[in-house]
């Protein structure tokens, strides 16, 4: 039977001393000072806003996407779309005023506290009793409930208002039992293990003058079950560390599964497992030592070691430790353990081993080429214990959808996978996570114990995403990217968020419009020397960026040409100021257009043609803003120029459509 658990080797802290306070205490305060910061900068953020809101018109691209986003939701009316409108544009004008005053980002990022303070585990130790925890425990009268509650390691256990405990001071007969060395009753030794003349302390060596029991010594009549639990607000360190003694009755005739088990669990806020250890008793595993009472009953007890627990994943979010022991199935055979210094310590040797990723958050990893996903971590045996294999899943909501079966590099201490894009599918959309597995081989006097150790994740969400993928360049050369174009739409649609150079052939299929070769690139699709496009075939490009729409437009549609990047580009800032000039709204336009100068006024409008032939000259009355209509106007680029009043000429360009 392999003992289960996934632990990751990272820093714990140890909150101790008056020193320790103060450094919580100054920490906290600097955080005072940064939200209050960041509350300032809201006030100014707001002032931004108003005092430009009139200064800047949103782009085109970002304007169809609202009205794209709108029809795609429901039918919307007028007013709904220009609400639509004016929460865009405060979010990119938001986005500006980031982009001219980087350093107001540092008010909204929490800065990292001390080690010693990284953890805020009040009452890790148990020196000021029981606070923050909850007590339940389970009875399971034998025979009369049977085989089917006890599923060993993945039983389920949940506080109920019938099973709740209190925990009792110093009785070794109770459920739930606060030892304390100052109250009546002390007991310094186990004295079930103290009767078998063998010692081991109730409580730990650097654990004070308290620790908490789980489960007693009984058995028969009942399978106890015996939980603690505690919630955190916010987990701010990417361990936990504890110390615990295990003491477990095993009786040979007995098959693992239903032997005595000790789980640790570490739950997200909603109730997923972030990480577990569990522990079963087995005498074939030298962690135990071995006290043979009779043919039908061992003790197995481990004295106090420290474990560690991995809960990088829900690093700054809530979560809950659980801590279970139980009984035997059959009832007549006990567990139990005492448990310490929760978040109290920094495990240096982490008895069960350790596994640790490092993190990785990468979003639309370059699919088109060769270059690896490098996904490294260092690792530590348990003790006394080899490696014998590690290996890595790449996991989609639980699925292993590609994985390596052995490390790139692999160190005394360290490991390194060169994942190629490949193991993530032909077209991978949606979140993915590295599952990295360690094997672990401990030369026991019973022979081999394996010992197998996870990590689920590299980090708190998603390790690798594909959303809304777009790389930023292509080259494409012949033979090697030469397309049909009865090819699969994956294989003959290519997007760019910047340029696209091709110098690769485009053959024939068929002449169905549907079937065209289609490039799109924000900034240029550049066709160089090799590239052909074969007599009969159907290949066109346009400068619209990543856009994921590849129709394959008819001649004779005009195409509204933009050098924009996309609207969902947290990168870009998507306004057009009116100032220094006018503004020509809407352009593109086919019927009407409004011609608005900010802070200024005009008196005379003068359209041309690209080549320099007047289609239109008026005088008018001083204003800011005039109507022109263009309905009749061939399609075409159009330069239309202005005279304000102080005798400036200003320029902008109209595409007619």
């Amino acid at each position: 039977m392999h003992k289960i658990f996934k632990i990751v080797l990272l820093s714990c802290v140890v909150l101790n001393s008056a020193t320790v306070s103060a450094q919580l205490d100054q920490y906290l305060a600097e955080e005072d000072s940064r939200i209050s910061l960041s509350q300032k900068t809201e006030i100014e953020i707001q002032r931004f806003v108003n005092d430009n809101f009139k200064n800047y018109k949103l782009s085109k691209e970002v304007t169809d996407d609202v009205i794209k986003h709108l029809r795609e939701e429901e039918e919307f009316t007028e007013e709904e779309f220009q609400k639509a409108l004016i929460n865009t544009k405060i979010y990119e004008l938001r986005k500006l005023f980031f982009f001219e005053n980087p350093d107001k980002k540092d008010g909204y990022i929490a800065k990292p506290p001390p080690p010693t303070v990284m953890q805020t585990c009040t009452n890790g130790d148990f020196e000021t009793n029981t606070a923050g925890y909850t007590f339940w425990s389970d009875a399971y009268p034998q025979p009369a409930t049977g085989t089917g509650f006890f599923q060993s390691c993945s039983m389920s256990t949940a506080a109920t208002a019938t099973n709740l405990v209190t925990p009792s001071t110093n009785n070794f007969g109770s459920t739930i039992t606060l030892i304390s060395s100052t109250n009546a009753g002390y007991q310094q030794y186990d004295p079930t293990l103290a009767g078998l003349g063998i010692n081991v302390p109730t409580l730990n060596t650097n654990g004070g003058t308290k620790s908490i029991k789980l489960n007693n010594a009984n058995g028969f009549g009942s399978s106890d079950v015996t939980t603690m639990s505690r919630y955190f607000p916010v987990i701010n360190q990417s361990t936990i560390d504890f110390n615990f003694s295990l003491i477990m009755d095993n009786k040979p005739a007995h098959g693992q599964p239903i032997q005595p088990f000790f789980r640790v669990r570490v739950y997200d806020q909603f109730n997923n497992i972030v990480d577990e250890i569990c522990i079963i008793a087995n005498p074939d595993n030298c962690l135990f030592n071995t006290l043979v009472v009779s043919n039908n009953r061992r003790v197995l007890y481990t004295n106090w070691i420290c474990a560690r627990l991995n809960v990088q994943d829900i690093l700054n979010q809530p979560g809950t430790i659980e801590f279970t022991v139980s009984d035997c199935e059959p009832s007549a055979h006990f567990g139990t353990v005492y448990i310490d210094n929760i978040c109290g310590l920094t495990c240096a040797v982490p008895q069960l081993g350790a596994l640790s990723t490092d993190p990785t958050n990468i979003n639309c990893p370059d699919m088109t080429g060769s270059t690896p996903i490098q996904v490294c971590g260092t690792y530590q045996p348990p003790v006394n214990a080899t490696v014998n294999t590690i290996s890595l899943n790449i996991l989609q909501n639980n699925v292993v959808i590609g994985s390596m079966a052995t490390p790139t590099t692999l160190t005394s201490s360290t490991y390194c996978f060169n994942v190629n894009p490949s193991l993530f599918g032909a077209s991978p959309s949606g979140d993915f996570e590295f599952q990295v597995n360690g094997t672990f081989n401990v030369n026991c006097p019973a022979g081999t114990f394996i010992y197998d150790i996870s990590d689920n994740s590299a980090n708190v969400g998603a390790d690798v995403t594909f959303d809304n993928c777009c790389q930023p360049t292509l080259t494409l050369v012949s033979p090697a990217d030469n397309l049909n174009n009865l090819a699969t739409a994956t294989t003959k649609e290519k997007e760019r968020s910047d340029w696209i150079k091709a110098a690769n052939i485009v053959s024939v299929g068929d002449n169905v419009l549907a079937n065209g070769v289609v490039y799109h690139a924000a900034n240029y699709v550049e066709l160089n020397p090799g590239f052909e496009a074969v007599l009969g075939s159907q290949f066109v490009a346009y400068p619209e960026g990543c856009t994921a729409d590849f129709e394959y437009k008819a001649q004779n549609q005009n195409t509204n040409v933009s050098t924009t990047k996309s609207a969902v580009d947290d990168g870009v800032v998507n306004l057009i100021k009116l100032t220094n000039g006018f503004a020509i709204i809407p352009n593109p336009s086919s019927n009407t257009i409004d011609i608005v100068m900010k802070n200024a006024q005009f008196n005379k409008v003068n359209v041309t043609s690209i080549d320099g032939k007047t289609v239109l000259e008026r005088n008018i009355e001083m204003t800011d803003k005039t109507q022109l209509d263009v309905s009749r106007y061939a399609n075409g680029v159009y330069i239309i120029n202005i005279t304000s009043d102080d005798g400036r000429i200003h320029t902008e360009k109209l595409i007619k459509n």
